[in-house]
């Protein structure tokens, strides 16, 4: 995991609950809880399944090694992206009804979709790979 998804993932846990705090103050119509949410399981839960899984899933599955680690970080920084785009939208489109956040909303969740998409293309292509200890013995012969 890079520098800089270890501190996001420090910091989403601290983001999601000062934005429970908030809301539990004052969110009227759900758009600070609904953040709130957001940056605890996709921010968080979600940043920690893409950086464990991009590890123990090859090693589980024949100890494969990862097809493209840039392509892993290419879904973690579109995860990051859609997260924070989702995160900062959400509040003005819901409690104060700002037109723009409205568009920025779906425009989230698409670069959202790509993130995990470019996650489940990455795995799957490495465990169509040969095992790392069957490739040295198939490139040797």
């Amino acid at each position: 995991m890079n520098r800089f998804s270890r501190s996001k993932v420090r910091a989403d846990p601290l983001v999601a609950a000062a934005l429970s705090v908030r809301a539990s103050w004052n969110d009227v119509n759900g758009g600070i809880w609904g953040a709130s949410r957001h940056a605890l399981t996709v921010g968080f839960l979600s940043t920690m399944v893409f950086a464990i899984g991009q590890r123990i899933l090859p090693a589980f599955c024949g100890a494969r090694v990862l097809y493209s680690p840039r392509l892993m970080l290419a879904s973690l920084a579109a995860l990051h992206i859609g997260c924070a785009l989702r995160v900062a939208s959400e509040i003005p489109a819901y409690e104060a009804n700002v037109r723009i956040a409205w568009h920025v909303l779906p425009c989230s969740a698409v670069i959202e979709l790509l993130a995990v998409s470019l996650f489940a293309a990455n795995l799957a292509l490495t465990l169509l790979q040969p095992p790392a200890h069957l490739r040295s013995a198939v490139a040797i012969s």
